[in-house]
């Protein structure tokens, strides 16, 4: 039996023409077996046609069945109309006729049902394996979230925690240089710490309804300079940090959005890129030849980070700003994200009217370039904030 299920769900994986071919010739074999020995059964015999019927049910359903039974009983009536040299034959071939082919056509109907009901529970399969496939998926993100974030906030609370200790141990003998030194750091730690809960929460609201930002006119210049004075030093430092902001350059933006999409932005560039490598950050008009935007009267104003890190796989990029997504290169590194940096950056600059991309060959040194679009504000229009 089990061989037998085999078989037959094996031949639903041919093609059309094999499956055509198989039906065809079962058809042919049992014609002829039937026209050879005609004399030893009867006209109607329904137990001997049905492996064409079964066969043709099974593999086009309905529509197969149909069309061989319809098909068989043709040539058997045609064949025997011959022999009886005439279509006029006897009530009893006329009855065994009727019989035959009611049996034929319940068997088929049979057949195709099972049909359906195997297509049904091999789709129903397919799904639940879907979906026990996706739950897995979903499964390893929530661990590598969860291992990624608590490194994430460990690592501020680990600094934070290191310089309130040395301060309460050493305060004695501490300057007053070194011990605004520290406080400075741990500081700086929170701060970190609050932009990790900030991000996360962000990530969690993004889809439920809420009120569209407050938007204002922002001097691009002061935007960067201020997330630039606010970011960790200690990081910060360790570039070769190009500002190239035009001081006329202002924008319809939600101030904290804007700032959290370059500290986003900031915050990979660091992360990923090697020490002591050029760190640009860029804006400009986005293009002065396309037309006006109808809505903002202006045309955009693209700001950019500027990386010299590994660079972007071109095959990633198209998930790269997914939620949790990460690079398959970062999964087994010692850097680790929560993955939501970008997404969040993407959803608060369309929020404001803009779009976010990034440009990246894949090669180590060439780096990563980040841009995203606002609105730009003309001057006459431009009280900045």
């Amino acid at each position: 039996m089990r061989y037998l299920t085999w078989c037959f769900c094996s031949m639903l994986r041919l093609s059309s023409v094999g499956r055509l071919s198989i039906a065809v010739a079962a058809t042919l074999v049992c014609l002829t077996s039937y026209v050879l020995m005609y004399e030893e059964i009867y006209p109607g015999n329904s137990l001997f046609l049905s492996l064409p019927i079964v066969l043709a049910s099974w593999l086009f359903k309905l529509r197969g069945m149909a069309v061989c039974l319809i098909g068989m009983l043709l040539v058997i009536l045609l064949f025997h109309s011959i022999s009886h040299t005439g279509l006029f034959l006897s009530h009893q071939i006329y009855l065994f006729f009727a019989l035959g082919g009611f049996a034929l056509l319940l068997e088929g109907f049979i057949t195709a049902s099972f049909r359906e009901l195997f297509d049904v529970s091999s789709e129903t399969q397919q799904r639940i394996e879907g979906i026990y496939e996706q739950e897995q998926q979903l499964n390893q993100l929530r661990e590598q979230f969860l291992l990624n974030v608590n490194h994430e906030l460990r690592t501020p609370l680990t600094a934070t925690y290191g310089y309130l200790e040395l301060l309460v141990e050493y305060h004695e003998r501490l300057d007053v240089v070194s011990r605004a030194t520290f406080l400075s750091n741990a500081l700086s730690s929170c701060e970190e710490l609050q932009r990790l809960v900030d991000t996360m929460f962000d990530a969690l609201h993004l889809h439920q309804e809420r009120e569209p930002l407050a938007l204002e006119a922002l001097s691009v210049s002061e935007v960067v300079h201020d997330v630039i004075d606010h970011f960790d030093p200690r990081r910060l430092h360790l570039y070769d940090l190009h500002i190239q902001v035009p001081q006329h350059l202002v924008v319809r933006a939600h101030a904290h959005s804007v700032r959290q999409v370059l500290r986003n932005l900031l915050s990979n560039a660091t992360k990923y890129a090697p020490e002591h490598t050029p760190l640009i950050i860029s804006a400009a008009l986005y293009d002065p030849t396309t037309v006006q935007h109808q809505e903002h009267l202006a045309q955009e104003v693209c700001i950019c980070v500027k990386d010299a890190g590994p660079g972007i796989p071109p095959e990633e990029i198209p998930h790269l700003f997914d939620q949790f997504f990460r690079l398959r290169r970062d999964m087994m590194s010692k850097v680790y994200g929560t993955g939501l940096g970008l997404y969040v950056s993407q959803q608060l600059v369309e929020a404001m009217g803009g779009r976010i991309w990034v440009e990246s060959a894949g090669i180590a040194g060439q780096g990563s370039t980040f841009c995203f679009t606002l609105p730009c504000v003309p001057r006459e229009q431009g009280s900045t904030t």
